[in-house]
């Protein structure tokens, strides 16, 4: 059975957070006062929400937490941290989609985390109007679409990510999302990623006009990431100056 986690209601979040910006100390918390639940379904104990704060904090920790850290380390601290989240959130879909549900968790849980991650310049970092960029949302969605590949999720950069999963379109099938990843991480070291990336998939949109994939194969899905992928390979091949490497066999 999936569970219920706290919500923090959009306007309280929105309090919250001009809160944290003027300077309030930033305390984890396992509930709020004006926090909601979803009508149906078995509420998550505190006591777990507290294990899923300790949990990310020292892993946090473990990468440099309260000190600033590099780039290297925090898409490494990301891609551990999504698979602790997944694993201690058995959410359902439906309750994954609820927003508020995350801005508890970068608000009331792991504000220290969240500001740790990105700071305060993007509030939807913070408030989860956009699930794909929110610092928890996003990771728990990441860890659910490459179960089971993690090993192609631990090769793409948070650039890779947004071309795949903020087009809804494509981020909206885990198998689009993953094959054309797989495709993607598979090219040669010197073939250049953010132009293939962002070509395969603006060819993967124009193709969704037409073409039902829920219709489709796993093995068939696989076949058109690659045969798309393989197209950007020969259209930049004949744009750039720079010598384009091929991909795998």
């Amino acid at each position: 059975m999936s569970d219920l986690w706290p919500h923090l209601p959009t306007v309280v979040g929105a309090s919250v957070y001009t809160e944290i910006v003027a300077g309030c100390p930033l305390i984890q918390r396992a509930n709020h006062p004006d926090q909601t639940w979803a009508p149906v379904g078995g509420r998550v104990p505190e006591r777990r929400v507290q294990n899923l704060i300790d949990t990310v904090s020292s892993l946090a920790g473990k990468y440099g937490f309260p000190e600033q850290a590099g780039p290297d380390a925090r898409v490494a601290f990301d891609r551990e941290a999504a698979r602790v989240i997944r694993d201690k959130m058995d959410l359902s879909w439906a309750e994954a989609g609820n927003r508020d549900l995350w801005s508890f968790l970068a608000l009331v849980a792991l504000p220290h985390v969240t500001m740790w991650r990105f700071g305060l310049d993007n509030k939807e970092r913070w408030i989860a109007t956009d699930l794909t960029r929110h610092t928890w949302a996003r990771l728990w969605w990441q860890a659910v679409v490459f179960a089971g590949h993690e090993h192609v999720l631990d090769s793409l950069s948070e650039s890779d990510l947004n071309q795949l999963l903020e087009r809804r379109s494509i981020g909206g099938d885990p198998r689009l999302v993953r094959e054309t990843a797989r495709a993607v991480t598979e090219l040669a070291a010197n073939a250049p990623r953010r132009p293939v990336i962002r070509d395969v998939t603006l060819r993967l949109r124009r193709y969704l006009a037409f073409l039902d994939v829920r219709a489709l194969s796993d093995q068939q899905v696989r076949e058109l990431c690659s045969v798309l992928t393989n197209e950007t390979l020969t259209h930049l091949r004949a744009t750039m100056t720079e010598p384009l490497g091929g991909a795998h066999t």
